[in-house]
């Protein structure tokens, strides 16, 4: 493969791009989605509500390093010890199954989805949830999660398409945000400042401490003023070209958290980029610490996700 011929005319038209304004809107608009959809979800499970559950982005929204090729991922954490407990007891994966295929097939009418509803029989639809048959001790984040979706379903227009997979809704919904980004949300249970995310695969939870992140990257823009968030938008724009998709953010903020504070300084980010290139191409990448568990390297930590061949084929492609 050739090598990305990097000008300066192009990190400054990577750096130039400002969603600020857009993101605020997008936020705005999936605060009241989801506060509708979690007070209708309440009206069946009576331990969701919206005092309990915390809408926290994850990805480029929250490090301001969104690009025009970004989604928008969240965590939607719900601090109840009953649900998660219900969902650790529930790691038999044929078991699991059979009984979401049970209560699937059980409400099989009432879960049926219709392409073109009025809003009167979307009232009703909803007012019929709430006569789901109930059981707090078995309930967990795959019920939850198939609950929630349908109350999404209730208050968006049909024109939106909504995707679950395990406990992960995609909403693509042009008319209601008025927007083509993708909206990821995660269920997750909250614990202080430790989000836990399900895997099936793993059969347990998957511990991210969002807090802990937040202030590492907030030390390090005190150090690097707002060079560090312009690099990060020049590496996810530069790595989803390369590999057509965009890299886990946790991976990539170790990595630039690992670079030298005196390397961000400068007024003239294409030159700073290039030093920060040549520091990374000289140094084991993989022996970075993980900025959410500094007992791990970045290749340890799931939470980094795999993209350490992806990351060095930008670097080597340079």
């Amino acid at each position: 493969m050739a090598k990305i011929r990097v000008t300066k005319e192009l990190i400054n038209s990577i750096v130039r791009q400002d969603h600020e304004k857009y993101l605020k809107k997008l936020n705005k608009a999936v605060n009241q989605v989801l506060t509708a959809s979690i007070e209708a979800l309440s009206k069946k499970v009576s331990y969701i509500n919206v005092k309990n559950v915390v809408l926290q982005p994850v990805n480029e929204v929250l490090n301001n390093s969104f690009i025009d090729n970004s989604s928008c991922k969240y965590f939607l954490g719900i601090d109840n010890a009953q649900l998660e407990l219900n969902t650790i007891k529930s790691t038999n994966f044929l078991r699991n199954f059979k009984e979401r295929f049970k209560y699937a097939w059980e409400n099989r009418k009432l879960l049926k989805k219709k392409r073109r509803k009025t809003r009167r029989k979307r009232k009703e639809e909803e007012n019929k949830i709430t006569n789901i048959k109930f059981d707090p001790s078995k309930y967990t984040m795959y019920n939850l999660s198939e609950d929630l979706q349908n109350c999404i379903c209730s208050v968006l227009t049909e024109t939106s398409l909504i995707g679950l997979k395990d406990c992960k809704i995609s909403i693509l919904g042009r008319d209601d945000f008025d927007c083509n980004t993708e909206i990821i949300l995660y269920l997750v249970s909250k614990n202080d400042e430790i989000y836990k995310f399900y895997s099936s695969n793993k059969k347990g939870f998957i511990e991210v401490n969002i807090d802990k992140r937040i202030d590492l990257i907030s030390k390090k823009l005190k150090e690097t003023g707002d060079n560090l968030t312009q690099i990060l938008k020049i590496f996810n724009t530069l790595f989803y070209n390369v590999n057509g998709k965009m890299p886990n953010q946790i991976y990539l903020e170790s990595v630039l958290y690992y670079v030298p504070s005196n390397l961000y300084q400068g007024d003239d980010i294409y030159k700073i980029f290039l030093k920060i290139v040549n520091f990374l191409k000289l140094k084991s990448i993989r022996n970075i610490k993980s900025i959410n568990d500094s007992s791990k390297n970045i290749n340890d930590d799931i939470v980094c996700g795999n993209c350490g061949l992806e990351f060095n084929k930008v670097l080597n492609l340079l």
